[in-house]
């Protein structure tokens, strides 16, 4: 690469600090952090439009991830739109396996998690973002080409365009094309026990928290989520899997009448208020290394993890303050060598969270040998505390 890199057309490179592929909250997120450290930052999506608001699943945010969105003034806004979860009751065949609520942990600053539409999210972290003078944000384009030496990257996007900026992030899901065009390949392997998903209206009067019902082999998750709903995952054993077929929901109710009779009949009541029943597989993926010179990966495009405790988007988010702060810290110093601080932090820690997922039951097994431990039981330190390392980082002034 060198100054006179022009596209076709003959106008000269656009040039930025950092160049951010994707459109989704967590590079919106990486995006604003990267702005308001002061840098110049742009944004590209291959969609022609950002996620809308009240649009997507409705994952949950945890307290650490909360805390974080807080300090970049989001916390009211989120929480108007959210649903307070307090916390986990996990059941056996035999009672209660394990039970806890965000307020018993002392030192706790928010109480609770949130269940958020993503594109709530999104919206309100595309606004800010737009409002830095410092960032530009372009839709409807894709990187087609990398291009990068000991100064920076050069990227050709769809329209011909060329960027040249100092430091990019692939953000753009799971399929990265970013990623892919600096050649790091990606490990994936299916969790083999589908689910199947069915959103309805709450059942009055229950606590908001969410509750796991696992009498072995099936498995139950419900959790509140915004508007007085709720989301169903039913984990059946095999052959009722087979029964269940593409998701009928008269099928679905019957099945998980032995489990919960009274969710049961609810999802009876309220038929015509539910959405179809969906099939879903879930699976985990791993990048060989999460950085290719000047490129870092970032949530999807580096990692995915199974639905419980809603970890994907908090790792990923999570994640966007290590990158933020450790291309801040490689941009002001102009040491690139800082920027492995942000790897070389999070990714053992996604890493072992990931083989925990792997290693429960509930999530891979169809054993019928009644479980021993809750299902969220060895994830409750991630969804309370932010990871103590990168607490540490956050806390260094670059």
């Amino acid at each position: 690469m060198t100054p006179d890199d022009q596209s076709p057309a003959g106008t000269a490179a656009i040039e930025t600090d950092v160049f951010v592929a994707g459109g989704g909250s967590t590079a919106l997120f990486a995006a604003l952090l990267v702005a308001r450290a002061g840098h110049s930052v742009l944004l590209v999506t291959a969609e022609p439009e950002f996620e809308p608001a009240g649009a997507g699943i409705s994952p949950l945010v945890a307290p650490p991830t909360l805390g974080l969105l807080a300090e970049q003034g989001l916390e009211e806004e989120i929480l108007g739109s959210g649903q307070r979860v307090l916390g986990v009751d996990d059941h056996g065949p035999a009672g209660l396996l394990h039970g806890w609520r965000y307020a018993d942990f002392p030192g706790i600053t928010r109480p609770y998690g949130l269940t958020l539409p993503t594109g709530t999210l999104v919206q309100a972290l595309l606004r800010r973002l737009r409002a830095e003078p410092t960032a530009t944000v372009r839709t409807n384009a894709r990187v087609t080409a990398v291009d990068q030496d000991d100064n920076g990257v050069l990227l050709t996007l769809t329209d011909s365009a060329l960027v040249r900026a100092r430091y990019a992030v692939a953000a753009d899901g799971r399929r990265s094309p970013l990623r892919d065009l600096t050649g790091i390949s990606l490990h994936e392997a299916s969790f083999g026990r589908p689910g199947w998903l069915v959103a309805a209206p709450v059942v009055p009067d229950r606590e908001p928290v969410a509750l796991v019902r696992h009498p072995a082999p099936q498995v139950l998750f419900t959790i509140p989520t915004p508007n007085a709903s709720m989301a169903v995952v039913w984990c059946p054993g095999p052959q009722q899997a087979e029964a269940l077929g593409q998701g009928d929901p008269e099928v679905f109710a019957a099945q998980i009448k032995a489990v919960d009779p009274e969710l049961s009949d609810w999802l009876g009541k309220v038929r015509d208020r539910t959405s179809p029943v969906f099939r879903v597989d879930f699976s985990m993926w791993q990048a060989a290394s999460w950085r290719a010179g000047r490129v870092l990966l970032l949530g999807e495009a580096a990692h995915g993890l199974h639905t419980l405790g809603g970890q994907g988007l908090n790792q990923s988010v999570q994640s966007a303050a290590s990158l933020a702060h450790a291309l801040d810290d490689a941009l002001t110093h102009g040491d690139p060598s800082r920027a492995g601080a942000y790897e070389r932090i999070r990714r053992p820690f996604v890493e072992r969270l990931q083989e925990l997922q792997w290693s429960t039951p509930a999530l891979r097994s169809y054993s019928a040998e009644p479980p021993a431990r809750g299902a969220h039981e060895d994830f409750v330190d991630v969804m309370t505390n932010l990871q103590p390392e990168l607490a540490a980082q956050l806390r260094t002034t670059v």
